[in-house]
């Protein structure tokens, strides 16, 4: 009898774990809708997803982590809760936002054109970093030509960078921050010691700086340079 009753507790036991493993477990949206959601990068700290939805086109119930977003080309969506709520809202191209919570929900494109995003999911929550040293450049001050700040709060700045065939910015600091290339091209690099170095960036890519940096920037190329900064703050 004692033998029968341990054995109902311990298989009690095994479902109430497996239970709750299984409604802890995040569903993530690159692997429950890999045709909608892109890995451009993915470390240790954050994820890069770009996020692609045709007309009439919907995902699977997904997870995200804090989350900060661009929309590239903007359109009408239509959002599910795990609970069935459901709302429809019109998001121009262009728009940006940051969320600190943790979400699940199910996204439907049910307007008539493409919904591109990029999503910048953070891992990790990041201890403040040195912005308020009196000697920090920030490049919305110091180039506010090149500079546009899209969204800042406590948490994340999100900065549209755009820099003109020839043009070049002063010399200016970062935080760690994710980049994601909205236009390549060819660009030059001059660090505080007069080093410098060219590169052709892409289209499409993104990268992750972990760490803090002072330099200066200018297009060499022949076509605009466009890049959405996240910097943490």
């Amino acid at each position: 009898m004692v033998k029968h009753i341990i054995k109902l507790i311990i298989s009690s036991l095994l479902l109430l774990f497996i239970s709750c493993s299984s409604s802890s477990e995040m569903l993530l949206p690159e692997v429950v809708s890999p045709d909608i959601y892109k890995v451009l990068l993915d470390n240790n700290d954050v994820k890069v997803l770009e996020v692609t939805f045709g007309p009439g086109e919907s995902d699977n119930m997904h997870d995200h982590n804090p989350v900060t977003f661009y929309l590239v080309e903007g359109g009408k969506a239509q959002v599910t809760l795990p609970d069935g709520t459901v709302n429809e809202r019109e998001i121009p191209t262009g728009f940006t936002g940051h969320n600190m919570d943790k979400v699940r929900h199910q996204v439907k494109n049910i307007g008539e054109n493409t919904i591109k995003i990029i999503l910048v999911e953070h891992k990790k929550i990041r201890s403040k970093a040195s912005t308020n040293n009196k000697d920090y450049l920030f490049p919305e001050k110091v180039s506010p030509d090149v500079y546009k700040v899209l969204l800042e709060n406590d948490n994340v700045k999100v900065l549209e960078v755009t820099f003109e065939p020839g043009q070049g910015d002063n010399m200016h600091d970062h935080n760690p921050m994710i980049a994601y290339v909205l236009q390549g091209g060819k660009a030059q690099a001059t660090l505080p010691d007069g080093t410098t170095n060219e590169r052709e960036v892409p289209s499409g890519v993104s990268f992750f700086a972990k760490d803090g940096q002072r330099h200066q920037i200018k297009n060499i190329g022949d076509n605009t340079i466009k890049i959405l900064l996240v910097e943490y703050k």
